[in-house]
């Protein structure tokens, strides 16, 4: 992935910190723009767009305010507007971020793992996964403890909804785990997203793979 810069996005981050607004370009093998995610400036409430290579709205990930859950919506565009297909709704300071549909059974998630105490507390580095597999959703869910509560659909998401959950990912971290982006230092986490599973994060790279 790849951030435009301009001055006033340059002015923005050091202005703004993590209320800023910004362009991410995702970039397949060869170079070639696959994805765009935009961010909005916002005040209290980020939302992310999420549109393929053409500019075409692919979908949307809102951020729902809460005094101490972490709250998101998440919408695919369809012919006749936005369809929500699935909400992610954190406990207070979790890591882990379900993607559930309406019938409360779990499709995907955002998940920060533990990095390390010196990289966590002095920088921006973060370990994570985007899992969309639903085997693995529901191995990482026994391996918890927590497979009795949670239920794993049946259904696989299609490459449209992984693309917004990717910019669900970025919306995420950038919301609660940046903190050079808080005080005006640094930028955007630098991302490795294989196949949609996993990518690491260093926040002294603005630039994208």
């Amino acid at each position: 992935m790849a951030e435009d810069q301009t001055w006033s996005s340059m002015f923005g981050r050091q202005l703004y910190g993590t209320h800023r607004s910004f362009n991410i370009a995702v970039l397949d093998l060869n170079g070639s723009v696959c994805l765009r995610i935009h961010r909005p400036f916002s005040l209290i409430n980020s939302h992310v767009t999420i549109s393929d290579h053409n500019g075409q709205t692919v979908g949307e990930s809102h951020q729902e305010w809460h005094a101490w859950r972490r709250r998101y919506n998440v919408f695919e565009s369809k012919r006749s507007g936005m369809n929500q297909f699935a909400r992610i709704d954190a406990p207070f300071l979790s890591w882990d971020f379900a993607m559930a549909d309406e019938q409360d059974k779990v499709m995907g998630g955002v998940y920060r793992d533990f990095a390390g105490i010196g990289a966590e507390l002095f920088t921006d580095y973060g370990l994570y996964a985007v899992c969309f597999d639903q085997l693995a959703l529901s191995q990482r869910y026994a391996a918890t403890n927590s497979s009795s509560s949670v239920r794993v659909t049946e259904h696989p998401m299609d490459l449209d909804r992984r693309a917004v959950a990717l910019g669900a990912a970025v919306s995420i971290d950038f919301d609660y785990f940046s903190r050079h982006s808080r005080v005006g230092f640094g930028g955007i986490p630098w991302f490795t997203f294989p196949m949609g599973l996993s990518h690491n994060s260093s926040s002294n790279h603005d630039d994208y793979e």
